[in-house]
């Protein structure tokens, strides 16, 4: 009777549920909630929203610096200086001494406008479409870090719910075992079971704690990954909410139809094809060399200089003083350097080549995956119908065993057997369950957006 009742206060230590043991402050996250929270808070996110910032002052730098002209204005530019002039010239122009030497100070004070305008070929536009390319690869490096994060989450916040269902499996067959280990003490007081049977019951009793301890350091490792994740330091400990599993039949996907949505939205191919038109626009900027080069320039500016300091400061307009020029530069650079440009230009061609090839590759390997990861689901689709049906048969097995021992029918040995087969098959429906969630994830990141019945996308 002492190991019956030790039994039971260690079943039950051990059948306190996880929950119980969390603090007040402990916050239930919805996936949802998760999502919303890394968006927000995960450095990687955040890094490629950094990067996006720099979108409108290079637009602004490129389009001031290398489309429009170049603007220079001198406001003011003014200075006053003296001169002592100790030399003098006589009727030969031999240099002598200075008689009269005086000082001269004069003042000086100049205002102005310069334009100027240097092109190449198309190298404006050349210019303007390669910054377009830039922030159009920032806007997809945001998208494609966000995908991921999406991913990531998803796939962590349901191996927090598995290996916290897997816990309260332990949990349940902890129970189970110390109502074996009193039935198992029942009998051997009513001689119809030996002493060997209710050792076997206490073994097995001490080994599931062992089992639940490993399980429960699962699920703290799942919240742990978890909330790397996410990336909010603040955050108190968390705990996933129970959501409802999204199991449905696979079998009415299109296939076709999926590949064809992966090509147009896959991060990966978008990211590529983004390469690809980089490598078109290192083409025509290889081949600016073969167009004119000109240089348009235009000068305003008015310049006052007088005695003493008169034109010190002088900020007054004056036509008089006004002077301007314009001017037009036509080169053709052809020959200079030719070797050496045409080498350029044909690594540019070489590029693009093998960026196409590289956005071929890629294609491939999107139509793989998808492909792949659908008969992985449908797979795994069937193995979940299999595992509740292996379930249901162990669970009945299970249930009439544990009758056929209370009346001696059955050896404890037996009994055993039939509490792990039920134990496995139920384990095996949950990582079932669960394993067809992982491979609707992985379908959904290769297809680049929700697949499941009633999503968006």
């Amino acid at each position: 009777m002492s190991r019956v009742v030790a039994g039971l206060g260690l079943a039950l230590a051990l059948a306190v549920p996880a929950g119980a043991q969390e603090t007040g402050d402990t916050l239930v996250l919805s996936l949802d909630d998760a999502l919303a929270i890394a968006q927000g808070a995960n450095p990687a996110v955040l890094r490629a929203e950094n990067d996006l910032g720099l979108n409108g002052p290079e637009t602004r730098s490129t389009w001031f610096g290398q489309v429009l002209p170049n603007v220079n204005l001198n406001l003011l530019s003014t200075g006053y200086r003296g001169n002592l002039q100790r030399q003098a010239f006589d009727n030969l122009q031999r240099p002598i001494e200075n008689p009269d030497a005086t000082w001269i100070y004069t003042s000086n004070t100049q205002q102005g406008l310069g334009l100027n305008w240097n092109i190449q070929g198309l190298s404006f536009f050349n210019a303007r479409n390669r910054q377009a390319q830039a922030n159009a690869q920032r806007e997809l490096a945001l998208l494609g870090a966000q995908a991921a994060l999406g991913t990531d989450v998803h796939r962590q916040y349901w191996d927090a719910l598995e290996q916290q269902e897997l816990l309260e499996v332990e949990l349940a067959l902890a129970d189970a075992r110390q109502r074996d280990l009193e039935a198992a003490d029942r009998l051997y007081s009513l001689a119809r079971a030996t002493r060997v049977d209710v050792l076997q019951a206490e073994l097995a009793l001490e080994q599931q704690r062992s089992t639940i301890q490993q399980q429960r350091s699962a699920y703290e490792q799942a919240l742990l990954t978890l909330r790397t994740t996410l990336g909010d330091t603040e955050l108190p400990p968390i705990r996933p909410q129970s959501e409802s599993i999204p199991v449905f039949d696979p079998t009415g996907l299109d296939e076709a139809a999926l590949v064809s949505r992966a090509l147009g939205d896959n991060p990966q191919v978008r990211t590529q094809e983004a390469g690809v038109e980089g490598a078109r626009i290192g083409v025509a900027e290889a081949t600016d060399w073969k167009w004119p080069s000109i240089s348009v320039n235009y000068n305003w500016y008015q310049y006052r200089q007088t005695q003493e300091a008169e034109a010190l400061f002088d900020l007054g307009y004056d036509p008089d003083r006004v002077q301007s020029s314009f001017s037009v530069q036509v080169g053709l650079p052809f020959f200079n350097n030719y070797f050496q440009n045409k080498s350029q230009e044909a690594q540019a061609r070489v590029a693009l080549d093998n960026q196409q090839e590289s956005l071929k590759e890629t294609r491939l390997q999107t139509e793989q995956e998808v492909r792949s990861q659908l008969i992985t689901l449908r797979n795994q689709r069937e193995t979940l119908r299999l595992a509740e049906r292996s379930f249901d048969i162990a669970e009945e097995a299970l249930r009439l065993a544990r009758e056929e021992y209370r009346i001696g029918s059955r050896t404890f040995e037996q009994l055993q057997d039939a509490v792990e087969q039920e134990t496995t098959a139920r384990r095996q429906v949950i990582t079932s369950r669960y394993g067809f969630v992982d491979a609707l994830i992985a379908l959904e990141s290769a297809v680049g957006g929700p697949v499941r019945p009633g999503a968006g996308g």
